[in-house]
């Protein structure tokens, strides 16, 4: 009897690991499948409004291509969506909420405590501020940081060329007549800008004060990463075929050594970035809807209230 149980509690578990591991699988593979061309899709869109309106040409012929930009945009959905899924199986496996992954108990922090980082949790006055706590949290504001270092090298690269530079051109006149406005130029260095206000704010934590739903930097680093560590793998790969004598592209002008630095730079970029929101959305997940677990995410200041009593009020969401 007792082993006849046994069986019955081990066939679930392990059919139940098998589901969840390929639903990760086939996750992956439909990401993938997605994310390989996204960023072509998205900065070829782009262009060619820039170019419609503008009726200049690009500094590079992308071209956008509706079918398939499409069929990507839904493997990236269907693969995020089943990545998620195969995410919260595992915690519910583990007996772990499902939507937001803890099993302690309800952690709640009195406001003027220190909390594991050795960081005080500040009991009011002025606007609401945030500590990271621990390593990785100390890492993901680092990353914070370093995307910002990391968009606005490229964002100034890109700039000065629309403005008529020649720095990592080996023909001055590779691009020929060209303004900030000219497709492929000023419109990345609008994607630059955007990754550098990512950064910081994920650096510096952005406040309620803002009125922004978390969703919104959260999905703009999600789209950022999935656009840069890509684009940086197989260009990375690209440059040591280059180097082996195995691929020999055409370089259209523009200086080997840059290419030779932008793959990388972008893989660098993407993942610094995805390190930069996953400490984000931990700092800022607060109390969990579905099982009341977690510290709150802010700290109000008590207003009219003196100092001694604000000393004594507990962090509220």
């Amino acid at each position: 009897m007792k082993t006849t149980h046994l069986r019955r509690r081990s066939r679930p578990t392990r059919t139940g690991a098998l589901a969840t591991a390929a639903t990760a699988v086939a996750g992956l593979a439909l990401t993938g499948v997605g994310a390989s061309g996204i960023a072509f899709d998205i900065v070829g869109g782009i262009m060619s409004a820039i170019a419609a309106a503008t009726g200049e040409s690009g500094v590079v012929g992308l071209g956008f291509d509706w079918p398939m930009a499409a069929a990507r945009a839904a493997a990236l959905a269907a693969g995020t969506t089943l990545l998620v899924t195969a995410v919260r199986r595992r915690r519910r496996g583990r007996g772990a909420c499902a939507h937001c992954g803890r099993s302690e108990g309800p952690d709640h922090v009195q406001a003027g405590t220190r909390d594991d980082a050795g960081h005080t949790s500040p009991a009011g006055g002025g606007r609401e501020r945030w500590q990271a706590r621990g390593a990785w949290q100390r890492l993901s504001v680092r990353a914070g940081y370093l995307t910002v270092l990391l968009a606005a090298g490229y964002g100034a690269l890109k700039v000065q060329w629309g403005l008529g530079g020649a720095v990592g051109l080996a023909d001055p006149r590779a691009f020929g007549d060209v303004h900030l406005w000219t497709p492929g130029l000023g419109d990345t260095g609008v994607l630059a800008l955007i990754g550098m206000a990512l950064g910081l704010g994920f650096a510096r934590t952005w406040r309620p004060p803002l009125h922004m739903p978390r969703w919104m930097p959260l999905t703009a680093a999600f789209v950022g990463s999935v656009m840069l560590v890509p684009v940086g793998v197989l260009g990375t790969g690209l440059r040591v075929a280059v180097a082996l004598g195995l691929a020999n592209p055409s370089l259209e002008g523009v200086s080997p050594w840059v290419f030779d630095v932008i793959y990388p730079w972008f893989l660098a970029w993407g993942l610094a970035m995805g390190t930069a929101a996953v400490g984000y959305h931990y700092r800022t997940r607060g109390v969990c809807r579905a099982c009341g677990r977690g510290r709150p995410a802010f700290v109000r200041h008590a207003r009219g209230e003196g100092a001694a009593a604000r000393e004594g009020a507990t962090t509220t969401l």
